[in-house]
């Protein structure tokens, strides 16, 4: 069963971290980084829920055909889009962004003893060489252990192997901050798997239905109210952290209330405000594409200003507005002439028994 409203949830996130990423100093944007590891949080609930209904079976079989699966839905597009960053020569790191290592590359980055080096990325090398695809690496990597760790784990004993691995992420968040606290340890997945690992849990609960008596809209309002909370603590007594690269004791806060976030919206029903809101059909329409949106965002803007077009507004508005226009149509492009039909080849890797269709797309 897919739900629209997380789809239009996808496309609102997607502007929020463009808004970033587009605004001259995305520092004094902190507080909206948060959309990021909503992304996350989405993947873990949503992935669960795929895992879940595909577990039937021998193990091999079982990850032979969700492994596949996510080959065709997210694979071919981002190598697609490789393919226009070495074109275009913002291809600094291949090994690296072909591995799905480019978290580790930029987490080592940050541990060079020359300046110069973060410097150079900080002052624009970021959006130029679209290092923005590090969290694509780290979804990858959750995709490629989590099926194991699932399917591995007796069903009895999952809820605390889940509550173990938020223990383990945050005891890896806290040995960072205390021996490496300026180094960009946010971007590698231990410290990230807590917030996959919250979706995880409250997809392994709706699935189980120990929350069908929940009320869900009692849970968006404070799920909403949690998140709300947590920024405007942050932002009156510190410390800010460095967007998602550098990040706090306030991730566990906020990774929990993600959390509820995401159930709550999953579980509301149709006819709420909120789910109506986030279920417009242009939002929805996109956020059915934010993957590809979020892939080819940061070079738009490079290649909108190849064409030469000149809007009239600043330099600098111009390409916000060009970059914006241009990923959408690129989106558009890539999602029903290249990566729909080969994410439509899935349906020769059918799960053993047939069964309600859950939403399967990536998070970003």
């Amino acid at each position: 069963m897919r739900k629209p409203q997380l789809d239009g949830l996808r496309f609102i996130l997607f502007l929020v971290v463009f808004a970033i990423h587009y605004t001259r100093d995305p520092t004094k944007l902190w507080f909206l980084s948060y959309a990021l590891p909503c992304f996350f949080v989405m993947s873990g609930f949503l992935i669960t829920r795929v895992l879940l209904a595909g577990e039937r079976g021998d193990l091999m079989t079982m990850l032979r055909v969700f492994y596949l699966r996510r080959f065709l839905r997210i694979v071919p597009s981002y190598f697609l889009v490789l393919g226009l960053l070495a074109a275009m020569g913002a291809l600094t790191h291949p090994g690296y962004f072909v591995t799905y290592l480019v978290n580790v590359k930029l987490f080592a980055m940050s541990l060079d003893p020359d300046p110069a080096v973060m410097i150079a990325w900080k002052a624009g090398g970021w959006h130029r060489e679209s290092w923005h695809l590090w969290s694509l690496s780290v979804e990858e990597q959750f995709y490629i252990l989590w099926p194991l760790a699932l399917y591995l784990t007796p069903a009895r004993l999952r809820t605390a192997m889940l509550l173990g691995l938020v223990a383990l992420s945050i005891a890896s968040r806290v040995l960072f901050m205390r021996y490496l606290p300026t180094s960009f340890f946010g971007a590698l997945l231990p410290p990230c798997m807590e917030y996959f690992a919250w979706g995880c849990l409250f997809g392994w609960w709706e699935t189980r239905k120990r929350l069908a008596a929940v009320p869900p809209c009692p849970v968006f309002m404070a799920s909403v109210g949690g998140v709300g909370l947590v920024v405007v603590a942050q932002y009156l007594f510190g410390p800010w952290g460095f967007l998602q690269f550098v990040t706090t004791h306030y991730q566990t806060p906020m990774a929990i209330a993600l959390g509820g976030l995401i159930w709550s919206l999953w579980a509301l029903p149709g006819r709420h405000a909120v789910v109506r809101f986030l279920s417009f059909r242009p939002f929805a329409y996109f956020g059915e594409m934010s993957y590809t949106c979020y892939l080819v965002h940061l070079l738009a803007r490079d290649l909108f200003l190849a064409t030469g077009i000149d809007l009239p507004f600043s330099a600098y508005v111009d390409g916000v507005i060009g970059a914006f226009v241009l990923t959408l149509l690129m989106a558009m492009a890539i999602w029903h002439l290249f990566e729909k039909p080969i994410y439509g080849l899935r349906r020769y890797l059918p799960y053993d028994r047939p069964k309600a269709t859950i939403a399967e797309g990536p998070a970003a």
